[in-house]
């Protein structure tokens, strides 16, 4: 293994992008630093059994980047409580500050309460001119399948790995893919990809089926069918280099052509296309 990513070599990256003045590589090397600041906060969390993080199950970019190891990476923690259960906005404010105080995580405004959860937006003490970020926490969906343990070997950025609650793989898919048949974003494709030929997760078709009839049963469209997930793939390409730029590194994105491709074949082996 290499040397470890650490955030002095990513405020070093951002200062030779800033200085060329590249736009989309100095975001995205903002987004990395708060993906790192993110996962360290998380480190810190998770070894406190107290703490509001193993109340909750954690899911997208940030989980991506922490067990998957994804290249692209996520300002924001996502996670959810399944439906209906809410978790103290005072007890996640004062976790993330006492867990943050390395990087002066303070709050940007109050936390908001919403119908769908609770929505905490907080500032860090960035090195690349940024240092914004969120944690997002559902209580609106209902869990097919039981939370597990999810393991983020995080060593390559310096930090200790540690495990925490996470939405099942299956759920983690079918959320992806009802995600991608509602929105064109180029984001949901990738991490589609990531998750069906990199993750070497055990997905059996009939909990796979089971999960995305689920997610898809409060859409318009009801139910799974075959293609149905190829619905903005046109809109998606239009913007696939240009979006992505932000977040992954050009010769870590893979071609828009054969990431279809490569979905599309493991659709068929899971008999969902």
């Amino acid at each position: 293994m290499g040397e470890p990513r650490t955030r002095a070599a990513i405020a070093a990256s951002y200062q030779a992008a800033r200085a060329r003045g590249d736009a989309p590589v100095m975001r995205r090397y903002q987004n990395e630093e708060a993906c790192f600041v993110l996962l360290a906060i998380l480190a810190r969390l998770a070894s406190d059994e107290e703490s509001f993080v193993h109340r909750i199950a954690l899911k997208g970019g940030i989980l991506m980047a922490g067990e998957l190891r994804s290249s692209r990476a996520s300002a924001d923690i996502d996670a959810t409580t399944g439906r209906g259960l809410r978790i103290d906005p005072g007890r996640v404010v004062g976790d993330l500050r006492r867990a943050g105080r390395e990087f002066g995580v303070r709050l940007e405004g109050s936390p908001d309460r919403t119908m769908g959860g609770l929505i905490v937006r907080f500032r860090f003490d960035s090195l690349t001119d940024a240092g914004t970020a969120k944690l997002e926490v559902s209580v609106r969906e209902d869990l097919v399948f039981a939370v597990r343990d999810a393991f983020f070997d995080v060593s390559e950025l310096g930090l200790q790995p540690f495990t925490l609650p996470a939405v099942a793989e299956v759920e983690l898919v079918a959320e992806k893919l009802r995600t991608l048949v509602q929105r064109a974003q180029p984001r949901d494709l990738f991490d589609l990809h990531l998750y069906l030929t990199e993750s070497g997760w055990n997905l059996p078709p009939a909990d796979l089926r089971r999960a995305v009839d689920a997610k898809l049963s409060i859409t318009r469209h009801k139910r799974w069918r075959s293609g149905l997930w190829r619905s903005n793939l046109e809109e998606i390409e239009s913007t696939w280099e240009t979006t992505m730029t932000s977040w992954i590194r050009p010769n870590r994105l893979p071609a828009f052509k054969h990431v279809v491709q490569d979905i599309a074949r493991q659709l068929r082996s899971l008999r969902l296309d």
